[in-house]
């Protein structure tokens, strides 16, 4: 008698639509080409025990993109109850190909590279509250927002910041779904940006929904993912993406023998552009 595989063993369990990090293309009524756009919900919210269902989808508005700009449509009931087709794509996903299975994971994002890293953390917020088996590290790079009207730095204009606060950052009421840290790297903005090397520069506090998030003035290094992965960097994993300079210059950072000289399967990315 031949082995039981695990397909074979869970064939009649319900299966997720979609792997953390993936993208929908989607297409509309009324035009020929789909748009492609980041899923930033966890795999459950569309599972099938869960009624309603749905997708979280990462859509700038532009009137330029014909898909995005009907998604936009105002007011929102002219396309409420119409019917999509959608394909998932993609192979920027957690979790890591078998049968490495990561200790550690640093994310990575620069902008809206943070989209799909969003659907990754909140997958493992959710597994977390099972099983504490990874330890993670965002590290956060975003265009300074604009400040308010007494010259504070408001999180309010920073993509999803309130969500990874929430589920890395701790409350007098509970302790955080993710064990780990969140570093956020603010750029521009007119302000000077700290030149020092980690570590040595001036750290700030922003203030997001009660939960402190410590901020530099400057950009993300290779050696903050160095400090990020911490000792054990065979147990490690880095997901990257950002724009193609920023996650060029990372991966060969991380991939050089006179640099940190991670193996393939330790350093996923994704170029946004």
């Amino acid at each position: 008698m031949s082995k039981e595989g695990h397909l074979e063993r869970t064939a009649n369990e319900p299966r997720d639509l979609f792997l953390p990090g993936q993208w929908l293309d989607v297409y509309v009524p009324t035009v020929a080409k789909p748009g492609g756009f980041t899923i930033t919900s966890a795999p459950s919210s569309a599972a099938a025990a869960r009624r309603p269902g749905y997708l979280e989808l990462a859509i700038q508005q532009s009137p330029d993109n014909a898909p995005a700009a009907w998604l936009w449509q105002q007011p929102a009931d002219k396309i409420l109850g119409s019917e999509l087709r959608v394909r998932v794509g993609g192979s920027f996903v957690w979790p890591p190909a078998p049968p490495f299975e990561p200790r550690r994971a640093v994310f990575v994002a620069g902008g809206v590279g943070i989209n799909p890293l969003m659907s990754i953390l909140s997958a493992l917020a959710e597994s977390s509250r099972r099983r504490a088996d990874v330890e993670v590290c965002v590290l956060y790079s975003v265009k300074m927002p604009s400040p308010t009207l007494t010259g504070a730095i408001s999180a309010d204009g920073i993509l999803f910041l309130d969500r990874i606060a929430a589920l890395l950052g701790s409350t007098a009421q509970q302790p955080p779904p993710l064990r780990g840290a969140l570093e956020l790297y603010l750029t521009g903005g007119g302000g000077a940006e700290q030149t020092a090397a980690p570590g040595n520069g001036r750290q700030e506090v922003l203030a997001c929904n009660g939960i402190d998030v410590p901020f530099s003035r400057r950009r993300i290094t290779v050696q903050d993912i160095e400090s990020a992965l911490g000792h054990d960097k065979e147990s490690a994993v880095v997901y990257i993406c950002g724009v193609p300079v920023m996650t060029d210059e990372f991966v060969r950072g991380l991939y050089s023998l006179g640099g940190l000289g991670l193996k393939t399967h330790q350093v996923l990315f994704e170029k946004w552009w």
